[in-house]
């Protein structure tokens, strides 16, 4: 992925007609991050006259890429409209092949969603190809439907996957799901659609969509660690995913001690294996089969399948040793793991999303004990880490602030440091 638009200072060190070109664009991004604005505050906040913002307002209204907003407040009646990217200059579809279903959402320029479709099952498509198509299709007449005075078209699609793409051939590899195996599913989509599709791994596109949600305070290092029943990651090193030679970022193929090299092959990485969600989980319903105390042994008799995530952390807040033991030992597994992507990376920031989001009392069962195991074994101050607030939303928004931005790349390269 790699969509970079300039972040400059307004200079006077250029020639009218490349200063024009900068000002649309600065103007023209500000919009999308703001929503809306007139003239004056838009000068203000990006250091510009009003008469530099005045042209490239004309400009970008003259040719249909934004548009008065028809019911601004008083300050329009004054003479002084607001104005907004409109909404006719066309849509972006996004879709996450991650989730259990699949999902599809509508955005527009500014990736605020217009409408949301729920999928197919992407582990059991018996044909990917057909079961996207159909879905995209639909994104559209649901569109349509709802906002029938919509006048733009689809300009783009994005989409988020449980795999490595290869930026040479397109392919998936490392595939999460079986039904995603041999498919390219760039090349198969464009050719249906006629509109530029991008493909990225889920992991990465969350922190592409975490960077993009701390706007200007974001980092230009940041860690994304998906904690479910996988565990994957997607690393931004100076504002640009990081791939390493193709396949950086497969943290949950971290061993503890050469005693575990060769586990490749197995059903699950070895992190998996060992500190997701479902290896914690497994160990639970373990040790209560084994007779061990805990307030979860009567629900286990009963019905041993309603015992979650949810529940154990649950219980762990409440003090149930079991469960908090079983939080302990996961945490053994992880901490190692992250503290070497923290001693090779350094990064600013780690955000921990995925289905550990939505879990009780997160943060002091799981973030804070992860604070203070790095705290005492680092020589260095630890990056800030934290629960991601998009929580199930990141790749979805990744994947449209992807597909947006990759659209706009080369008529709009240029945001402004003080936006």
């Amino acid at each position: 992925m790699g969509v970079s638009m300039k972040r400059m200072k307004i200079s006077n060190a250029m020639n009218a007609s490349k200063q024009s070109q900068v000002n649309i664009s600065l103007v023209f991004n500000y919009l999308r991050e703001n929503l809306s604005a007139n003239r004056s505050r838009i000068a203000e906040d990006l250091g510009l006259s009003i008469p530099a913002v005045s042209r490239a307002v004309d400009f970008l209204e003259e040719t249909n890429r934004i548009t008065p907003l028809k019911d601004s407040n008083s300050s329009a009646r004054r003479g002084t409209p607001v104005y907004a990217i409109n909404e006719g200059f066309g849509y972006i579809i996004a879709i996450d092949l991650f989730q259990n279903f699949s999902t599809a959402v509508i955005v527009d320029y500014s990736v605020h969603i217009k409408s949301r479709l729920k999928g197919f099952h992407s582990n059991s498509s018996q044909d990917i190809k057909r079961d996207l198509f159909k879905m995209i299709d639909s994104s559209i007449d649901q569109y349509k439907s709802e906002s029938p005075s919509s006048e733009g078209g689809l300009k783009a699609i994005g989409i988020g996957v449980p795999a490595v793409v290869n930026q040479t051939t397109d392919k998936l590899q490392m595939v999460y799901y079986e039904s995603m195996k041999e498919v390219q599913l760039r090349e198969v989509i464009e050719n249906r659609y006629g509109v530029p599709v991008f493909v990225e791994n889920i992991c990465s596109l969350s922190a592409f969509a975490e960077k993009k949600k701390m706007k200007e305070a974001s980092p230009q290092t940041l860690i994304f660690v998906e904690i479910g029943n996988c565990i994957g990651s997607g690393i931004l090193l100076d504002g640009k995913v990081y791939r390493g030679n193709g396949f950086a970022g497969e943290i949950g193929y971290s061993l503890i001690g050469l005693e575990h090299t060769g586990y490749l092959g197995r059903k699950k990485d070895y992190l998996e294996n060992n500190a997701s969600l479902s290896a914690l989980r497994q160990n639970i319903l373990r040790e209560l089969a084994c007779g061990v105390d805990s307030s979860l042994a009567g629900i286990y008799k009963e019905d041993k399948e309603s015992i979650t995530p949810e529940l154990i952390f649950r219980d762990a807040a409440k003090g149930d040793s079991l469960c908090r033991n079983e939080i302990a030992e996961i945490l053994n597994f992880f901490i190692p793991a992250l503290h070497n992507m923290i001693v090779m990376l350094n990064p600013e920031v780690i955000i921990l999303g995925g289905d550990i989001c939505f879990l009780p009392e997160i943060d002091n069962l799981f973030v804070k004990p992860i604070k203070e195991s790095l705290s005492r074994s680092l020589p260095f101050p630890i990056p800030e880490i934290g629960i991601s607030t998009l929580g199930s939303e990141a790749g979805i928004l990744g994947a449209a602030a992807l597909a947006v931005d990759s659209l706009l790349l080369e008529e709009f390269p240029y945001l402004s440091t003080t936006v």
